[in-house]
């Protein structure tokens, strides 16, 4: 990276030699993503001393500093690309008005070619949590914003130890109501990318519990909650208990609920419609060593047979938090289809076959196999367009997740029992196990 170093310092130099200060008095640093904006007359950007301007030829460099820079991995796993137009616009006429320019050119080319982790820390909502806060994943720590969430911060080391006081600040002055569920990450990422890779993070967390919690109906875990209850960003997302609490003495609570008017062959009806459940209790759900201990190999353990996971949780997310069944029982069946799916699309008797493997009793993979064929065929009649009683049924959309939910729990059981973290490796034990030449462990 120093010859790329080397390289951006001299085009750096190059763009800021024709610069001259703008009369421009709007200008707009991100608007340098934009081609159009950028070879304009009243192109400007910002700086402490006034608005600055580039030449035809210096917008040239910066095109070519910002084409090298996108060129390496690194910088592309740390930044918004089409953020970093503003930063190294703003960075050449921070250099304009500086004195040594060769030295601070390279000085702040270095922050943006090699960065450390980004720390990130948020309140989310929808989540209630007793007891201490807890670290999940590499870096990630949830709980309660209070001096035992700051201590579990700092022990990230990095950014997050060299910065608590400021953090003990964010934290002190949020305007969130009380009680405040936090969430932290140590990340890759810079500015906008930060942002998202913690929220990713986050909804990873999330996501994968829920999945992988068995038992849903007697922890009074309801799907079709909608999309209004989802854990996330606090702000972003409402906390849905915190408006009530907020909303309740104004007599403005009317806004949390719909009452719609329906006039129909029995008569009127005006009947509530309120979707404000209790919040989702992952400290509670964690408690659970062998979910605890699930969720943190697949934050922790980089592979690709475990990608699996994340993939399904993420639709299973989309299958629990849809309000309408039929949109729940499709992203149910592509929740599936990602933990048994292959990049060559499979043909269904095969999908039928591998979830059928899962089950380590022989005797009882036949069952398997008309199960999986009753989800396929209610997923295949959704995604068609068609209408499927099945759902209105008894409780067959619930027995869709739940299949989801064993499915995933028989993957990191493969995991465990047969060293698998390769697409190959999963592809290879399924024509094993068929054969007979390799076979689950007896219970």
């Amino acid at each position: 990276m120093e010859k790329v170093h080397t390289k951006a310092t001299e085009l750096v130099l190059a763009a800021v030699a024709d610069a001259e200060y703008s009369d421009n008095p709007k200008p707009w640093d991100y608007g340098w993503s934009t081609e159009s904006y950028r070879h304009s007359q009243g192109a400007a950007i910002s700086s402490p001393s006034g608005p600055v301007r580039l030449s035809s030829e210096g917008v040239e460099r910066l095109e070519e500093l910002h084409a090298l820079l996108s060129k390496q991995s690194q910088v592309r796993d740390r930044w918004i690309l089409e953020e970093l137009w503003g930063y190294l616009a703003t960075l050449i006429a921070f250099v304009y008005r500086s004195e040594g320019q060769e030295g601070k050119a390279k000085e702040l080319l270095a922050r943006i070619i090699y960065t450390e982790p980004s720390i990130v820390v948020f309140p989310v909502s929808n989540i209630a949590w007793i007891g201490e806060p807890i670290r999940m994943g590499k870096k990630n720590v949830i709980g309660l914003l209070d001096d035992a969430f700051l201590d579990a911060v700092q022990n990230l080391g990095g950014r997050a130890q060299a910065h608590r006081s400021q953090i003990a600040t964010y934290v002190r002055e949020l305007k969130h109501r009380e009680p405040r569920v936090g969430f932290a990450a140590l990340v890759p990422g810079q500015r906008g990318k930060a942002r998202r890779q913690a929220a990713r993070n986050l909804q990873a967390l999330v996501n994968l519990t829920m999945m992988l919690v068995t038992n849903k109906s007697g922890r009074n875990l309801w799907s079709l909650r909608g999309d209004t209850n989802r854990p996330g960003l606090r702000g972003i997302t409402l906390d849905r208990k915190a408006v009530e609490a907020g909303l309740r003495d104004s007599g403005d609570h009317v806004e949390l609920h719909s009452n719609p008017l329906v006039i129909d062959a029995i008569g009127n009806n005006g009947g509530i419609q309120w979707r404000g459940e209790e919040p989702i209790p992952l400290r509670e759900l964690l408690a659970d060593d062998a979910l605890h201990a699930a969720v943190e190999t697949c934050l922790t353990q980089e592979n690709s047979f475990l990608r699996r996971l994340h993939i399904a949780a993420r639709w299973f997310a989309e299958s629990y938090w849809a309000s309408a069944q039929d949109d729940a029982a499709l992203a149910a069946g592509v929740a599936l289809d990602a933990l048994l799916g292959s990049k060559s699309a499979l043909p269904g008797r095969a999908m039928k076959e591998r979830y059928a493997l899962l089950e380590p009793e022989p005797r009882a993979r036949s069952e398997r196999a008309k199960e999986y064929e009753e989800i396929y065929s209610v997923r295949s009649t959704v995604a068609h367009g068609g209408e499927v009683r099945k759902l209105s049924e008894g409780s067959f959309l619930r027995d869709m997740q739940d299949s989801v939910t064993w499915a995933a729990w028989r993957l990191l059981e493969i995991h465990a029992t047969f060293s698998v973290s390769s697409e190959k490796e999963f592809e290879s034990l399924f024509d094993e196990i068929r054969w007979g030449t390799r076979e689950w462990p007896s219970a």
